[in-house]
């Protein structure tokens, strides 16, 4: 993977700007484009392929409104959570003291396995020079 060099300032001292490794992407891929890999290594078509993953995409947030992990093999773990207001009292806590939601995904050993043997290459952009919020 490669990566750039970002100036950023710390957002509660603006005279304080260090230098960090950021990421750079090499682009995104569709679910098309994912259906199309996927078929070249299955006997599956692009549109079975692509179908099933859509519908995934499609089921996941029902699962996760209703209070399910969702399994995905050796892909990992996707769940629903949330943070809320504290109160002194059991009886107080109400669903409206739920702040916000979020999606947690936590990957399987095989995938931490792969993603720890990524070797990483710096990128040189013209903008490497430039201050970030």
């Amino acid at each position: 993977m490669f990566y750039k060099i970002i100036k950023k300032a710390n957002p509660l001292n603006r005279d304080v700007v260090k230098h960090y490794a950021f990421p750079f992407y090499s682009g995104e891929i569709s679910i098309l484009d994912l259906s199309k890999d996927i078929s070249d290594a299955c006997t599956l078509n692009v549109t079975d392929v692509q179908a099933v993953l859509t519908s995934l995409v499609r089921k996941l947030p029902t699962y996760l409104k209703n209070g399910f992990k969702i399994q995905l093999g050796s892909f990992g773990r996707v769940k629903l959570s949330f943070s809320s207001e504290g109160a002194d009292r059991a009886e107080d806590v109400k669903s409206d003291s739920i702040l916000s939601k979020k999606i947690i995904f936590t990957p399987s050993i095989e995938i931490k396995k792969e993603i720890d043997s990524a070797s990483f290459t710096k990128i040189n952009l013209s903008s490497e020079d430039s201050v970030t919020p």
